[in-house]
């Protein structure tokens, strides 16, 4: 595998600024590409936009019911592609897909390519096309998400080896779980349960960090380390 075939991506999440600014310093002291999909506008987000020689940011709409997006689809769309105008690569929060919203961020934003299919370590990926009456999306799916290992019996926290198989090799990470380490869900749920985590402090976050063995970071970092020796990897948009 070369390293244009990998990827590097991450979900803000409405992080606090310290926890997008520490994974993007991470990537750029690494010279290492990324795609980070936006949920809000911040200083952060400012300083990710002026890296376009790394960083490529996309969307992240929530479609789901209550969301600070927007009341409908359409509204949904509308916010998040002022956010970041010109976008051209999404993934909706929590995943959330279907044929007709598909059609509403093609015609309502200049996105091009959908990276919302999540296929566990699967081998053998490959970019496809989708038409709709919208027009065409090309769909990218990616193989490991940060808390969604959480959930396995046997998680596996090293990340480097998945870069083998055959196939594109996208991985999905969030910044808060990247600065905390985490390997499981409880000390995020304890930190989200002290204070609202979009004004979080690292003096609130510290007590909740994992310290002590591998996850969410130490995953990170071996994958940024791998993908620097590769050449630095691709930001998905050129995965088309």
């Amino acid at each position: 595998m070369t390293a244009p075939r990998a990827a590097l991506t991450l979900d803000v999440d409405w992080a606090p600024d310290f926890m997008i600014d520490d994974a993007a310093q991470a990537l750029i002291e690494r010279g290492v590409r990324a795609t980070w999909f936006v949920t809000h506008a911040s200083p952060a987000v400012e300083r990710l936009r002026e890296r376009p020689d790394l960083f490529e940011l996309g969307l992240h709409p929530n479609f789901l019911p209550g969301s600070s997006h927007g009341a409908t689809p359409e509204a949904v769309v509308a916010h998040c592609a002022a956010l970041v105008p010109g976008a051209r690569a999404v993934r909706t929060h929590c995943l959330l897909q279907s044929t007709p919203l598909h059609d509403v961020l093609l015609r309502g934003s200049d996105v091009e390519v959908d990276v919302s299919l999540f296929l566990p370590h699967a081998t053998h990926v490959e970019a496809v096309e989708q038409w709709s009456p919208a027009g065409r999306l090309v769909r990218l799916p990616y193989v490991w998400q940060d808390n969604m290992e959480m959930y396995a019996p046997r998680a596996q926290w090293s990340t480097a080896a998945l870069l083998d198989p055959p196939g594109l090799r996208i991985f999905d990470f969030h910044p808060v779980h990247v600065w905390l380490n985490s390997a499981s869900f409880d000390p995020y749920e304890r930190l989200k349960a002290s204070v609202a985590l979009s004004s979080a402090t690292p003096e609130d976050a510290a007590p909740f960090r994992n310290a002590d063995g591998p996850g969410a970071r130490t995953a990170f970092l071996e994958l940024a380390d791998r993908l620097a020796e590769l050449g630095g990897g691709a930001k998905v948009s050129d995965l088309t």
